[in-house]
Formats: C-alpha cells, structure tokens, sequence
C-alpha cells in the first residue's frame, strides 16, 4: 500500500497461533472442546492443512477426518486456534506465498501455481486482503531490506517499522522477516 510516497507493507504471517480453549460464560471449561483428544484432533488437521497447501480445502474434509459434524468442528476449531478453519488454511497458505517470494525468483502466477490457485490474479487478491500489498509490491520491497535482517540492520520489531535507505516501512514484516 502506498501512502505519501511511501511503501507500506504489513506483516505477512510466518507463524499462526494456537490459542488454548475458551472459557465458557460461567467460567468452566467444556470437557470435551479442551480435552487432549480435541488438542490431538485439531493439530492432525493443521498437519493436513500444511501437507495439503497446494489443493483447496473443505470443512467437511478436516470435520470428517475428526469424526465430528461440520459445524461442530468449526466451533472447536474456533474455539482452540481463535480463528475459523479456511481463515487458518488462508493464513497458512499466504504464509507459504511469503516464503516463495523471499526465497525463490518464481513468478507470482507460480507462486499462485504451487500453492493450487489456478487463477493467479484471484490469488493476488487473497495475499492483498492477507498482507494489505500485492505478490509483487512485497518481493519489491523485501529485496529493499539487508540480507540477514533479523532485528538488526534497519529493522526495528517494536513496532514493526524498518528504515532501508532513509524510508520508513511500517509493518515490514512482522513475521516474514528472517525467513
């Protein structure tokens, strides 16, 4: 995104938490939403999320993996990573996206190739709405920064800000940086 002049890149996301189990209303946890055998469930699902990166996903698949109906997989997924299955597969996805586009001269469209979107142009608008830049404006600005930027040599992880030749990126990259 551009503003005055100035490249703006958010954080392209290199890790996606897990957050733990919400509390119901009165306080108590549910048995079953928390229990080890819902940990165990919902990790063999991100497990098939990340070998399945380069396919489209379905709820219904990770639910019937689970043996549990859609919706209920859907609430305890919610409810263990805080965020809905495909918005978690999205991020994962565009995670990867990140990676290819740092660490190999692939084109966008086979960047958008490997990770199974036949139309490239759809998938640079899912990593735009993921990142608020486009497949390309983030190699551009990523070749921007110095080699090994880990903290060091203009970033500043604070707030998420780097300063590469005297111009300031906000956001460049909370999480893609040092991949």
């Amino acid at each position: 995104m551009k503003r005055n002049g100035v490249l703006t890149i958010t954080a392209c996301p290199l890790d996606v938490p897990t957050a733990p189990p919400q509390p119901e209303p009165d306080g108590a946890t549910r048995r079953f939403e928390g229990s080890a055998e819902t940990v165990r469930k919902i990790e063999q699902s991100i497990a098939y999320m990340l070998a399945h990166l380069h396919q489209p996903l379905r709820v219904s698949t990770l639910a019937q993996q689970a043996s549990v109906s859609p919706s209920h997989f859907f609430a305890l997924f919610k409810r263990r990573t805080g965020a809905a299955p495909i918005d978690y597969f999205t991020q994962l996805r565009m995670r990867h996206a990140c990676r290819l586009l740092h660490g190999s001269s692939a084109s966008v469209k086979e960047v958008a190739a490997t990770l199974g979107y036949e139309d490239p142009f759809y998938f640079s608008r899912v990593f735009k709405s993921v990142n608020h830049v486009s497949p390309s404006q983030y190699r551009a600005a990523r070749q921007l920064l110095p080699s090994g930027a880990n903290g060091a040599n203009g970033i500043d992880r604070t707030n998420g800000a780097s300063a590469v030749n005297g111009k300031h990126h906000n956001g460049i990259p909370l999480s893609c940086v040092g991949i």
